[in-house]
């Protein structure tokens, strides 16, 4: 295999978790493509201001082979709400308003208030069953109850995508740091620590060990950090800091 085409691939297989995300937040792959366009430009934008070279809408182009005139129209754009709601995020919503009236659903008017928002492009069964697996409905004879979590649910999945936002940006900042910069003083870290070799019967209980150490070396740099702050407003200069994350592949 040539050297392009194993990178080709390894990009693939990088990309898998991150459509894992966008699908289960019940985004479309449409939807996902104009964000993805949208993300490319900033890189690029981001890109040519680091080599010191002004962003214009021909240097973007060339950089992304993205057409000039969907650059400047995101250009022109900028300064809109980003913040649309994707499918699931509507369904959650719509069932939110639903539940100040009634709390059960039939199944035909489950359906339609699915429909009227996925459009028919997905059947409304499979919608249903995700709602059940999150626990935002119960299914209790020949109807749906909308469950008393849901307003927990929403502030939940609302705290999560904020997190998942904010992490994947410091993960990858940290991964093109050290793969790309020129500056070896920058002291950005990143490792994986995992093994192959331990049976499926003992990850519950590494797992608990993992989650505790974790804990506690979070609650020991938390105290480093706040060693070294001043006495200025938050957001006075740019952060600094770490992230964690555990994972289980089996899961």
């Amino acid at each position: 295999m040539s050297s392009d085409k194993r990178h080709l691939v390894q990009l693939q297989k990088a990309l898998i978790p991150v459509s894992k995300m966008v699908i289960k937040f019940g985004l479309q792959y449409h939807e996902f493509r104009a964000n993805s366009q949208k993300a490319y430009i900033k890189a690029a934008e981001e890109l040519l201001e680091d080599a010191n070279i002004k962003p214009t809408i021909q240097a973007i182009a060339v950089k992304t082979g993205i057409d000039r005139r969907v650059i400047a129209e995101f250009n022109n754009n900028k300064n809109q709400n980003n913040d649309v709601l994707n499918k699931m995020d509507m369904i959650i919503v719509a069932l939110q308003q639903t539940k100040a009236k009634n709390k059960r659903l039939t199944h035909a008017k489950l359906t339609t208030l699915i429909d009227n928002i996925y459009g028919n492009h997905i059947r409304a069964k499979a919608v249903i069953t995700e709602l059940i697996s999150n626990q935002i409905i119960s299914k209790s004879e020949n109807k749906y109850l909308i469950t008393d979590s849901l307003n927990q649910q929403l502030m939940q999945q609302a705290e999560l995508a904020e997190e998942v936002d904010i992490t994947t940006k410091r993960l990858f900042q940290t991964f093109y740091k050290k793969m790309f910069a020129t500056d070896l003083k920058q002291n950005l870290n990143q490792a994986s620590i995992f093994s192959s070799k331990i049976p499926h019967s003992k990850h519950d209980e590494i797992n608990q060990i993992i989650d505790k150490k974790m804990r506690a070396f979070q609650q020991e740099m938390k105290a480093l950090i706040q060693q070294h702050e001043t006495n200025v407003p938050e957001g006075t200069y740019a952060n600094v800091g770490f992230s964690q994350f555990q994972f289980d592949s089996s899961e």
